[in-house]
C-alpha cells in the first residue's frame, strides 16, 4: 500500500511541477524541495551523530548523490515535455533494476517479474509513440541519464545496512540534492509568491511524503516489485492532466491502462520481510 500511495504523491507532484513552467526553473524547484525535507526531517536523523561521517555511510551518500541527479533530470524534463513522456523515460528504470538486482545477487528474474517488466516497457513504448513529434535529443539524453541514475539509486536501497531507516534515507537524498541543484542553477532566483508559492509548497509536501513512503515500500517489498510500483505515478499525473482538458493521445491512454494493469498485479503481491543484502556491500563499508 505504501508504494501505491507513494505513486499517487509523486503523480500529483510531477503534475504540479509541469504546470509551474515559467514560474520557477527546475533547479530552483529541486533545491526548495530538498531544503524543506532537510529542515523538517533534521530532528529525526540527529540521533545518529557522527555515524553520518563514518565509512559505513559511504554507500548511503553515494546512493543519495546519484539519486539527486535523477531527481534533477526528471524535474527538468517535466518542464520541457509532457508529464506522460517525462515519466515514460524515467519509468524504464525497472528493467535496469532487475538486471542490477540479479547481478548483485539480490533476487532472481521470475516469470511474474518478467511479465510486469514487459507491461511497463509496452506502456512506455505506447507513450513514446504518441509523444514522438515533440521529443528532441536533449530530452532523450536527460531522460535516459536520469533513468540510469534512478535505477542505481533504487538498487542500492536494498544493500543499505538496517541501521538506516526510511527517514534517514529520505533526509540523506535531499541533503545531497542541495549542492547538485545549486551546481545547475543559472540566472537569478525567483521569489515564490502568490500562486507559484502555493504550488511550490504543495510540491515540497508531496515530494517529502512520496519519498518517505517509497523508501518504506523498498524495505518490505522485493526490489523489482517496489521499483515497478513507482511508474503508477504516471496514472495520477495523466489523470490530473485530463481534468484540465489536456487529454493524451489514444496511445497514451492505452499505455496508462497497461501501467494500471501492472500496478494492480503488483499490489496483489503480499509484503515480505526483506532484510538488506549486505553481501552486495564491500566489507570495509560495513565496519
Amino acid at each position: 500500500m505504501s508504494g501505491i500511495v507513494s505513486g499517487a504523491c509523486y503523480g500529483g507532484m510531477v503534475f504540479l511541477i509541469h504546470i509551474t513552467v515559467g514560474g520557477a526553473p527546475a533547479s530552483e524547484i529541486t533545491f526548495l524541495r530538498a531544503l524543506c525535507a532537510v529542515v523538517i526531517l533534521l530532528p529525526f536523523i540527529a540521533r545518529h551523530g557522527s555515524l553520518w561521517f563514518e565509512r559505513s555511510s559511504i554507500l548511503l551518500w553515494t546512493r543519495s548523490v546519484v539519486g539527486a541527479i535523477s531527481v534533477l533530470c526528471l524535474t527538468w524534463n517535466l518542464q520541457h515535455t509532457t508529464v506522460g513522456f517525462a515519466n515514460t523515460l524515467f519509468n524504464l528504470a525497472p528493467i535496469f533494476v532487475v538486471l542490477l538486482g540479479a547481478m548483485w545477487g539480490q533476487e532472481t528474474l521470475t516469470l511474474s517479474r518478467f511479465v510486469n517488466i514487459v507491461l511497463v516497457v509496452l506502456a512506455s513504448t505506447l507513450f513514446w509513440y504518441g509523444s514522438r513529434p515533440e521529443v528532441n535529443v536533449v530530452i532523450w539524453a536527460v531522460g535516459l541519464g536520469g533513468m540510469c541514475a534512478a535505477a542505481f539509486a533504487y538498487s542500492a536501497l536494498k544493500s543499505l545496512p538496517s541501521a538506516w531507516t526510511p527517514l534517514d534515507i529520505t533526509w540523506c537524498l535531499n541533503f545531497a540534492t542541495l549542492p547538485v541543484a545549486l551546481l545547475f542553477k543559472h540566472g537569478p532566483w525567483i521569489v515564490p509568491i502568490g500562486k507559484i508559492g502555493v504550488l511550490l509548497g504543495a510540491i515540497c509536501a508531496l515530494s517529502l511524503v512520496g519519498n518517505a513512503l517509497a523508501n518504506v515500500s523498498f524495505q518490505h517489498l522485493e526490489l523489482s516489485t517496489a521499483t515497478a510500483l513507482i511508474p503508477s505515478a504516471i496514472i495520477w499525473g495523466v489523470f490530473l492532466d485530463m481534468i484540465q482538458d489536456k487529454f493524451p493521445a489514444v496511445q497514451g491512454i492505452a499505455g496508462c491502462l497497461l501501467y494500471l494493469v501492472a500496478t494492480i498485479r503488483l499490489a496483489k503481491k503480499p509484503p515480505i520481510a526483506s532484510p538488506p543484502v549486505l553481501s552486495a556491500v564491500p566489507s570495509e563499508l560495513t565496519h
